[in-house]
């Protein structure tokens, strides 16, 4: 039974470490689409890669629906007091298989809409890469590469750097900015958006103050806030 767990959680590892991959290096349909003007994507590249996208849309639904269908029944499977070893094992070779499956299809796609992409765009790409903005819903959001949100048991936001160094925090509300040391006492319900900046983004906007990176979080109108201190 340890060494079935042990297993599973190294699939949920290995499955993390080939998504944060795939983010780092290769480009979605929709972050190209979205950024069409921006990285002056001609009409002839746009036709390219929805056709790309279109082909494998159904596809990659379809598994992603019978990987999370599978995921769940092992997930019954190992929370049972007496574990069925081979029924489990045949269980998690489902999932291994579905999963495979995914990555081959999700790895095919975003090559191939790379390989439709010109240097320059790439470089552009990666620039707005550098800069997520994160709407309505901080709880248990992901940030970029070693950040994530949440909130705490008591109601506040937490953010955790995990292998980074400590990024800067701005607040912002209505025209004014603050930058301060923790976050911890703000109400995560009076916050209207998040925003990542990181890389050359940050350093650009922020100097040399931002080499770690630099999370802002822009609060609701009406918030009371001291930006004086």
């Amino acid at each position: 039974m340890k060494k079935l767990l042990s297993i599973c959680l190294f699939l949920i590892i290995a499955q993390g470490n080939a998504q944060d991959l795939f983010q780092e290096s290769l480009y979605s349909a929709d972050l190209v689409m979205k950024n069409r003007d921006k990285i002056s994507l001609t009409d002839q590249q746009a036709e390219k890669i929805k056709n790309i996208h279109s082909q494998n849309a159904g596809d990659f639904s379809t598994l992603k629906w019978d990987l999370e269908n599978a995921n769940s029944k092992l997930k019954t499977m190992l929370s049972a007091k007496k574990i069925e070893q081979e029924a489990v094992q045949k269980q998690m070779d489902l999932v291994l298989s579905l999963e495979n499956q995914l990555k081959k299809k999700q790895l095919t796609t975003l090559v191939a809409i790379k390989n439709e992409l010109t240097e320059s765009q790439q470089i552009e790409l990666n620039q707005v890469k550098g800069s997520v903005t994160r709407l309505r819903g901080v709880t248990g959001v992901q940030g970029l590469n070693g950040y994530s949100f949440g909130d705490g048991k008591k109601g506040v936001v937490s953010v955790t750097t995990s292998g980074v160094a400590q990024p800067i925090y701005i607040i912002k509300q209505d025209g004014k900015k603050k930058k301060v040391f923790s976050v911890s006492d703000i109400d995560p319900n009076s916050i209207e958006s998040m925003q990542v900046l990181k890389g050359s983004t940050a350093v650009d906007e922020y100097g040399e103050e931002g080499k770690n990176g630099v999370i802002i979080m822009t609060l609701k109108k009406g918030t009371d806030f001291n930006f004086e201190e």
